[in-house]
């Protein structure tokens, strides 16, 4: 019997700050024990007080490290923020079987919280998307105000589509940006700092749309999986997203734009022999392979450094 009345999953994922679908996969990978009550799941409130007294900074946004089973970190290691990209998970399975190992870990946070973090020195390595419109280039402009003086490199990861994901057959018959206020239509957004939210904030003002003409646009995910899951479980009608989150989860793709996703890390880090094993590896065209089995992915550019200074 439990001690305190069960929590939902909707409940949990909440007090974890974490979209549900990623919930069920802790659920699934064993790291948060659950009871089924018919078709419907239970969690015991100790058993995720102990979860998160397991954490290394309880209460915090949802750190993919810690829930894939890597409780100690031996040997090399990277650590990596900022934002989501279902191409991250290969390159840490990448990394892991590689010779010598890394490991990676992980912390979805957006890509500007990710700079944040990188000049902060809590992370090696940010993952960020950042279309600067004056400069009309991703990242580099970021990259420059982010990180001022701080010698730094950009490295790219891929480039990748992104669009509208919806349900199979497009039954809102959605098609561009402007969309996105269609009556009826119920959106469901990414958070702030993500460097999609801010494509749809910028759509937003130039075309002169108030954010509350958007039902839902106060509804956050923090991945491209959470969105999808949402559209996928009739939750939301369409959000933006990658091709390969409306592959996995059978959705519909509407194709909108074509952006850059880059790694930003600092001097000290590209000394390291774990850095030039990662640039080893999105070079390899093992990881190439895999990449382009993906939906919505171009490689041309990856594992290119885009841009490069050094401090003596």
């Amino acid at each position: 019997m439990y001690g305190n009345p069960p929590l939902t999953a909707e409940e949990a994922a909440h007090i974890l700050k974490i979209s549900k679908y990623t919930f069920y996969e802790l659920v699934k990978r064993g790291d948060i024990p659950v009871q089924r009550v018919g078709r419907q799941m239970r969690i015991d409130p100790d058993a995720l007080d102990r979860y998160l007294s397991g954490s290394a900074n309880p209460g915090q946004p949802y750190k993919a490290a810690e829930t894939a089973g890597i409780t100690a970190v031996h040997g090399p290691a990277l650590s990596f923020t900022g934002s989501h990209d279902p191409v991250i998970d290969l390159l840490r399975e990448f990394l892991q079987h590689s010779m010598p190992p890394v490991t990676l870990s992980v912390s979805f946070t957006g890509s500007m919280e990710g700079l944040i973090a990188l000049f902060k020195r809590q992370a090696d390595m940010a993952g960020i998307h950042l279309w600067d419109d004056k400069t009309e280039d991703y990242n580099l402009p970021f990259v420059r105000y982010m990180l001022p003086g701080e010698p730094a490199t950009v490295i790219n990861l891929v480039q990748r589509i992104q669009g509208w994901l919806v349900a199979p057959g497009n039954p809102l018959q959605l098609g561009t940006w402007n969309d996105i206020a269609k009556p009826g239509l119920r959106f469901i957004n990414r958070q702030k700092g993500s460097g999609t939210r801010m494509r749809v904030d910028d759509f937003l003002r130039k075309a002169r749309i108030s954010p509350a003409s958007v039902t839902g646009y106060d509804r956050e995910e923090t991945t491209h999986f959470g969105v999808a899951c949402r559209v996928a479980n009739g939750e939301a009608d369409a959000g933006i997203g990658v091709q390969s989150a409306a592959a996995t989860f059978g959705l519909d793709f509407i194709p909108l734009f074509h952006e850059r996703y880059d790694i930003a890390c600092l001097q000290e880090t590209t000394r390291t022999p774990q850095y030039q094993q990662l640039v080893s590896v999105l070079k390899s065209a093992p990881f190439h392979h895999a990449v382009h089995c993906q939906a919505g992915y171009d490689t041309s550019l990856t594992g290119k450094i885009i841009t490069q200074s050094n401090k003596s």
